[in-house]
């Protein structure tokens, strides 16, 4: 009788793993079925030209340094220039680029910004504005500008500090100012 109730037993047990051996079976074709429905391979070979315009790293942003300047009836002048073309290189794309200048507001520091083509001075807007730490920034801008892949272009600007000979006190002496000239371009993407 004993012998009889073990293999009752044993048989249950056979059952049991075939029935759970078949689930796992069946959930695992299961997975495979959905997984396959999902994902997909294909080869293509594609000729995709690639344009670049010309921007050096070490362009987009200058710091200048103010150590040297002292009160002064002369003003300061720095020139620099932006273009789209460098060593006989033009960009092979249409950018837009704005220009901005942002200094401290730590010297009573009198700053232009022109734009000069020929004779003609564009001079920037300036504005103060506050960051999020509180400090105030005087920020000069220019209207975006738009260099056209075709035509090699340089805009050259003139950035004049003037520095109040009126300041010439001890106060001011170990005050730092900074100004910041960044150039901010990117690629116009024709969307017609």
């Amino acid at each position: 009788m004993k012998r009889k109730t073990t293999n009752k037993t044993n048989i249950k047990l056979y059952i049991k793993f075939v029935i759970l051996l078949l689930c796992f079976i069946i959930v695992i074709q299961i997975f495979l079925l959905t997984m396959s429905k999902y994902e997909s391979n294909s080869n293509s070979k594609a000729n995709v030209d690639i344009a670049f315009y010309v921007l050096n790293e070490d362009y987009q942003s200058m710091t200048l340094n103010l150590g040297k300047i002292v009160p002064s009836s002369n003003a300061y002048i720095y020139n620099f220039s932006v273009s789209n073309e460098k060593d006989g290189k033009i960009a092979e794309v249409d950018i837009e680029y704005e220009l901005k200048i942002r200094t401290t507001t730590n010297l009573p520091l009198d700053i232009h910004l022109y734009k000069t083509e020929n004779d003609n001075k564009q001079e920037a807007t300036s504005t103060i504005q506050q960051d999020e730490d509180g400090m105030y920034f005087n920020v000069l801008k220019v209207d975006k500008q738009i260099f056209y892949y075709s035509t090699p272009r340089t805009d050259n600007y003139t950035l004049e500090i003037y520095f109040s000979e009126k300041y010439n006190e001890e106060t001011f002496q170990d005050i730092t100012d900074l100004i910041e000239i960044s150039v901010n371009a990117k690629q116009i993407i024709d969307e017609t």
